[in-house]
């Protein structure tokens, strides 16, 4: 079993770094790893992995859910366990099946002890980031706000800061790159945007809060406040002038900066200049592309 652990621990390792350009072959590989037997203390991130990478990026939630179903085959619901069965309430939830959905939900939080609450959240959001992956971000907002309302009633929780995070930042870019948008969606980016900051300042680090002050500074600006916009950029650059480089990071947020002052042309100009000379800095032909496509929608 060791043996087995530990090549399934390597994939989930190297897993993240190919799920999103090959996810068909990461769905295999897990699959065919499932078969050997999921250890314990893998179940969590197997099920995090597998979900995203069939659910989200393949969209076959029933494919992740019977997945799921067969890594915790045998295995008991425990408070270090618990997380994945909230993994497969998602899954069945979005694959349309109410009543498994419900049972995993009852395991999730029984498995959770003292810990109800927050887990009862930990499930609310993760079937936001879902909803948001599947296009269905008018479901996401209702669920969203309604789950943020009660978060203030319970305790610290790193895992449950870390899931209002993800799921805040993803939320505020989906409804970002929406087009038009109406007051009241406008509303809830800004809203979702500041509170992916918020979360990330308690739980991330700081290329975590860097790129949050960057979505905050995009937001802004496309719900008309510039002035909110130039701060947030300006403070993203003092994270990272402090902390450490971060070329196509840097970048964007003087991108942001250049759009933050569009009434000032001079500056304007200058803000494109640094945007350029922090990009100059970059080596991957795949991240200049990235600079180069961001770039062409400000200038």
């Amino acid at each position: 079993m060791a043996g087995g652990t530990d090549s399934l621990q390597n994939l989930l390792d190297a897993g993240w770094a190919y799920h999103d350009t090959e996810p068909a072959r990461l769905a295999r590989e897990l699959e065919d790893a499932a078969h050997a037997g999921v250890a314990p203390n893998l179940l969590v991130p197997f099920l995090l992995l597998s979900a995203h990478t069939i659910g989200e990026h393949l969209g076959d939630w029933p494919r992740a859910l019977v997945l799921g179903r067969r890594a915790l085959d045998g295995h008991a619901c425990t408070p270090e366990t618990a997380r994945a069965w909230g993994r497969l309430y998602v899954a069945a939830a979005m694959a349309g099946d109410p009543v498994t959905a419900a049972d995993f939900e009852l395991s999730y939080l029984k498995g959770a002890g003292d810990n109800f609450g927050p887990a009862l959240l930990d499930m609310r959001f993760m079937l936001v980031g879902a909803l948001v992956s599947a296009k269905r971000s008018g479901e996401a907002a209702s669920l969203y706000c309604g789950a943020l309302a009660l978060t203030e009633k319970f305790g610290p929780s790193a895992t449950l800061d870390q899931n209002i995070a993800v799921a805040s930042n993803n939320l505020a870019w989906e409804l970002y790159e929406t087009l038009p948008r109406l007051a009241d969606e406008d509303a809830l980016m800004r809203l979702a945007a500041e509170t992916s900051l918020t979360f990330w300042m308690k739980c991330g680090n700081w290329v975590n809060a860097e790129r949050a002050h960057h979505l905050c500074a995009v937001v802004a600006n496309a719900s008309g406040d510039p002035k909110a916009g130039l701060a947030h950029a300006d403070e993203g650059l003092a994270v990272i002038a402090a902390n450490g480089e971060r070329p196509l990071d840097a970048a964007r947020l003087h991108l942001a900066r250049a759009v933050s002052l569009g009434a000032d042309a001079e500056a304007r100009a200058r803000a494109i200049g640094d945007a350029d000379a922090a990009a100059a800095k970059l080596v991957a032909a795949d991240l200049k592309a990235q600079y180069a496509a961001e770039r062409a929608k400000v200038v």
